[in-house]
């Protein structure tokens, strides 16, 4: 059985779907499985599930490739040389991905639609948002179809297990912290999941005072780091697991980093302003603790089908994050740790 899936979206989007590929890899190891993806983000399908085949292109190059026809044509041919039997579409995939999985001689093209693809006939069967509105929830129900149509159904599990990335946390970020270790990720791809870099300098600088506090310098986040932390200027996503795995708490934003943390099984503290609930860690929930605005009427005005594009509160803008102080956020993370410690300080 060849089957081609198709994933191009950024680091949160794809941890979240990593089950998908190890499970399906997993219960059929006699699948071929050829998976089309980003180039930074394909690290994290390795280890002993890693897909037979990655195809890596950029997002944006991708998802434009209909105005280049020479592009769309070597996508196609690619696609359709690996002769797939079944198609599995991410819901997060643009025109592109349908287009090319309708033509691919796929007899079984399967997915979610939550950009409104016009591509009549792109889908044989579509699957709707789940109930929980969870972005790994969906690619579950959508893998799960997958294995009904190609007859294998029962054997597909309930819920979607943690990602094993496991290839990814080795010893990269250098030796195993000898006190509690606070790895804090300031960055956020988008600037409405962005609480303020200083906010977070001020905390990450007061706890550093009883803790090793490390500051990822990747993605969003700018400047140097702060008085009393260690700067870690990380590469790639090796870089990245290997500093958080080990570490007693992850302090960030609702972002991709975030979700690597979760899945990772390390606790943390997020401070979350617009993002949908369905966003929030999906795993080891008993370790995290989600900073949201607790009244506010128009959070969170994110929607799972609705791109958000700025902040429609305009008597307050950005209130939701702006709620949250640097005293707020510390006496969270000192909390959390303070659990994970078991009330050892």
């Amino acid at each position: 059985m060849n089957v081609v899936i198709f994933k191009f979206n950024h680091l949160g989007d794809n941890v979240v779907f990593v089950p998908v590929v190890q499970a399906l890899r997993r219960l059929h190891p006699d699948w071929n499985l050829t998976l089309l993806t980003t180039p930074g983000e394909a690290a994290l399908y390795g280890g002993p599930y890693a897909p037979q085949r990655i195809c890596t292109y950029s997002k944006h190059g991708f998802d434009k490739a209909y105005r280049r026809p020479w592009v769309l044509a070597r996508w196609l041919l690619r696609v359709r040389a690996a002769q797939p039997d079944a198609c599995l579409i991410s819901f997060d995939q643009a025109t592109m991905a349908h287009l090319i999985a309708k033509h691919s001689g796929a007899r079984v093209r399967v997915g979610g639609n939550l950009q409104h693809i016009r591509v009549a006939g792109s889908l044989t069967t579509e699957v709707a948002l789940p109930a929980d509105a969870c972005p790994a929830s969906w690619h579950w129900e959508m893998a799960r179809a997958l294995a009904g149509a190609l007859g294998t159904q029962s054997d597909w599990p309930d819920t979607a297990p943690a990602p094993d990335l496991s290839h990814l946390a080795g010893p990269a970020g250098g030796e195993p912290p000898t006190r509690r270790r606070i790895v804090v990720h300031a960055g956020a791809s988008r600037y409405l999941n962005q609480w303020p870099r200083e906010r977070f300098a001020a905390v990450a600088s007061s706890l550093a005072r009883d803790h090793e506090v490390v500051w990822i310098t990747h993605g969003g986040t700018t400047g140097e780091a702060p008085a009393g932390t260690l700067p870690a200027p990380v590469k790639t996503l090796h870089e990245l697991a290997s500093w958080i795995a080990p570490s007693s708490l992850f302090l960030g934003n609702n972002s991709g980093p975030m979700h690597l943390a979760n899945a990772l099984g390390c606790p943390g503290v997020v401070v979350t302003g617009p993002s949908a609930p369905g966003w929030n860690p999906y795993w080891h929930r008993d370790r995290w603790t989600v900073l949201r605005h607790p009244n506010l009427a128009c959070s969170p005005c994110e929607r799972p089908n609705k791109a958000l594009e700025g902040c429609a509160n305009v008597e307050s803008p950005m209130a939701c994050l702006a709620y949250w102080t640097p005293e707020r956020v510390e006496v969270a993370c000192r909390s959390r740790l303070l659990t994970a410690q078991g009330g050892n300080l």
